[in-house]
This record gives C-alpha cells, sequence and structure tokens, in this order.
C-alpha cells in the first residue's frame, strides 16, 4: 500500500470544525493493494487553489456584523492569506446596502461600522464581494423569526469506568407556530479564577475572568417530529480537568433559526468531521456553501455567508451548587512560594545561587520585605513564584464583565 497526497490544504478562519474540514477536504488517499491490483486516481483539483474562503453572519442581534475573507493554501504553507482591500457589502431586499469596513488590526476580517444597522425579521439579505476584479454573491435569504429558549440547565453525571466525573449543559425550546425546524447553537463561556498565590501591593492580580467560544457547530432540525420541540440538546461537558466550574461560571447560549439550506450545509460539515479518516469515506468536493462568483462561473468559494433569527439565554453555576464529589482542578497544580533572603546591598539577585537557580527554573521575584531581623539589618527577604501563579492577567482579565453577577 501507498499513500498520494496532494497539494492542497484549506483552512477556515473561524471555527475548529470548517478548519478540519477545509485542511482535509481535499487530502486525496491513493491505494495499490495487493501487488498494485488497485490504481491511483488523480482528480483535477487546480480549480480549488488560490479559492476564496468567506465566513460571515447576519443575525437580528445588534451588530457589529463580521466577514471574513481568506485563501485556501497549499499543504506545505502554515496559515492562510487573508484578502485585503476587498469591498464586502450587505444588502437587503430593499436596496439597502450596508458596508464593511476592514479590521485595521485584523487584515481580511470586515465590520459593519453602521451601528444602527441590524437585521430585520422577515427581510432577505445577501452578501456582495469585490476583490481582485471579481465579483462574489450569496443568494437573497430571509431572516427567520427567532425562537426564545426555554430554558438553559446543567445535569451532575457521575464517574463510570468509562466516563470521569462531569456537570453536562442543555436546553430545551419550542416553536409553537411549528415552523423554525432547523436550529444552531453557539456559547460564550465566562469563568472566574484566583491566582493562588498573592501580591500584597497588587491585589489587582489575583481575581480574573477568562472567555472563550464553541469552537464545534450544534445543530438539530425537528423536521420528522409532529411538533418543533426540542428537549435535552446537549451543549457541553464540563470535566474535573478544568476550572470552569471551581468558582463561577457562565454560559451564553445563542440560538440560531436557519433554513433548511444552511442545515444541511452543516450537517454536511459535521458527518465529513465525524467520518473523517477512514478509507471508504466520501470526499465531498461539492460542499462549497452558498456564495458564487457572478464573473467567472467555474470559479467555487468555500464558505457560507448565514442569515439566522437569533435569541440568547444566559446560566450562571456557582461551585456551592455541585455536589461535594465534583472536586475541579484549580488550574494551579505547580505553584510554590519561595522565600530567599539576601544581602541589602547585593544589586544582581542573580548573584544568589538560590535565586539564579530559581529563576533559571521559571520563578521570578514578585515581591520584596524587610524581614525586619535585629540580628541580621541588611538582610532583604525576596518572594519568589511563576509568574502565572501570582499574576491571574497572564491567564484573564482582571475586569469585572459588565454582565456578571454573584450567588446571593
Amino acid at each position: 500500500m501507498s499513500n498520494q497526497r496532494n497539494k492542497c490544504n484549506i483552512i477556515w478562519t473561524n471555527k475548529n470544525l470548517y478548519m478540519n474540514y477545509l485542511k482535509t477536504i481535499f487530502i486525496i488517499i491513493s491505494l495499490t493493494l495487493l501487488s498494485g491490483c488497485v490504481s491511483p486516481y488523480y482528480p483535477n483539483i487546480t480549480k480549488y487553489e488560490n479559492t476564496l474562503v468567506v465566513d460571515g453572519e447576519i443575525t437580528n442581534l445588534p451588530g457589529p456584523y463580521k466577514v471574513r475573507l481568506s485563501r485556501s493554501f497549499t499543504f506545505e504553507e502554515k496559515i492562510g492569506i487573508p484578502v485585503s482591500n476587498a469591498t464586502v457589502k450587505i444588502i437587503d431586499n430593499t436596496g439597502l446596502e450596508i458596508q464593511l469596513k476592514e479590521n485595521s488590526d485584523n487584515k481580511g476580517e470586515y465590520i459593519t461600522t453602521d451601528t444602527t444597522f441590524r437585521g430585520i425579521v422577515g427581510n432577505s439579505y445577501k452578501l456582495q464581494i469585490k476583490a481582485d476584479d471579481e465579483i462574489y454573491e450569496s443568494e437573497f435569504q430571509i431572516l427567520k423569526k427567532p425562537i426564545p429558549i426555554d430554558k438553559v440547565y446543567w445535569e451532575y453525571i457521575p464517574q463510570t469506568n468509562v466516563n470521569p466525573r462531569s456537570v453536562q449543559l442543555l436546553l430545551d425550546t419550542h416553536d409553537p407556530d411549528n415552523n423554525t425546524h432547523y436550529y444552531k447553537w453557539e456559547y460564550e463561556e465566562t469563568w472566574k479564577f484566583w491566582a493562588p498565590i498573592s501580591v500584597v501591593l497588587k491585589p489587582e492580580l489575583k481575581e480574573c475572568y477568562k472567555y472563550t467560544t464553541s469552537s464545534t457547530f450544534n445543530i438539530n432540525t425537528t423536521i420528522l417530529r409532529h411538533n418543533d420541540n426540542i428537549e435535552r440538546q446537549s451543549l457541553l461537558y464540563i470535566n474535573e480537568n478544568t476550572n470552569r466550574l471551581y468558582s463561577r461560571y457562565s454560559m451564553l447560549v445563542k440560538q440560531s433559526a436557519i433554513s433548511e439550506e444552511a442545515y444541511k450545509f452543516f450537517d454536511e460539515l459535521v458527518r465529513f468531521n465525524q467520518n473523517q479518516g477512514t478509507l471508504f469515506d466520501p470526499i465531498p468536493y461539492t460542499l462549497v456553501g452558498n456564495i458564487k462568483s457572478k464573473t467567472n462561473k467555474d470559479i467555487p468559494i468555500l464558505g457560507y455567508f448565514l442569515v439566522s433569527g437569533t435569541t440568547e439565554k444566559r446560566i450562571f453555576i456557582d461551585r456551592t451548587e455541585l455536589p461535594a464529589e465534583y472536586n475541579p482542578t484549580s488550574g494551579f497544580n505547580d505553584c510554590n512560594l519561595r522565600t530567599v533572603f539576601v544581602s541589602k546591598k547585593l544589586t544582581d539577585y542573580r548573584k544568589n545561587p538560590t535565586v539564579d537557580s530559581l529563576i533559571f527554573n521559571g520563578y521570578q521575584v514578585y515581591e520584596t520585605f524587610d524581614p525586619h531581623d535585629p540580628g541580621n539589618p541588611d538582610k532583604l527577604g525576596l518572594n519568589l513564584a511563576k509568574p502565572i501563579c501570582y499574576n491571574c492577567t497572564l491567564q484573564g482579565d482582571n475586569k469585572v464583565p459588565s454582565f456578571w453577577t454573584e450567588k446571593k
């Protein structure tokens, strides 16, 4: 058996799911079995080289809305090239055109600057891109009515022989009009944590908040059900190997009502990522999204411009609400405070062998103090630790989020 790797490896700039898909979508596996009884097949993929990659969305929630543009890249390259200096517009069915401006701090990212503009339920929207003398457009899509989330909740999952102790987050939702049928969910996580070592003169380094967003698509449909109800939709499992639930945690869930076409696109994307790696998986060459070239019909474009009705719901989980046996890590398992006494006349602390050895191993002097030793008035105390152990801002933000509340 021999393997032949082709040159085309595509990456999407937004979601890990996209990245996995686009990094492997055009990897061609050629087999030679039993001394060559199966001949390699080499499809023509040259038209996918240097392909425009588009990732954008508009909802009924307040903007700004973002569209990211990049180019596909070869296997030997490490990152896609952002597409700069493009003209990007969102156009609605009334003729309104909203131009997006390129983010000077993030090339290839285009953002709406009109703070009054937001998607309107019932209106239709399309994306138009002018780049490198080519014009690209999506079809008009209706912004569907957003469906409220009934509830977001959590359940404790005890440890088994197979799975560790964890907390599962779920949601319930329904459309009483029985018109939605296709749903997508994303979420934003925020949690509070503490640096285990305090700096007396800098208390602001003690408590911080960490943020992250979902990295995979979560979709579902009720099209085969007699009603438009979804119950116990799983969002996330949190085990004890993370400090998310060590103190206090919050998740903001975004639920989008999407079209059947969008659902089919993301469903194929999920299926590909779940099944990739086996010899008989289909390679979805036709899964290129809803954006087409207006100037050259033969140019494929990878990506999707999503128009969706979106609602949000937030949940908080406090450590005190969890079962006693659930014991999440603090995230600081290698934090030791070391105190060393040196002469006050020492201008370079590293001339002390103990201090030098600690600094060599990642420690830093984070504060000094006078030990008030009458027998040795020239003695100076040094407290040393690894920076992440006393400075929480190295892993998070010490500003309290505007939405944050503490348990009463």
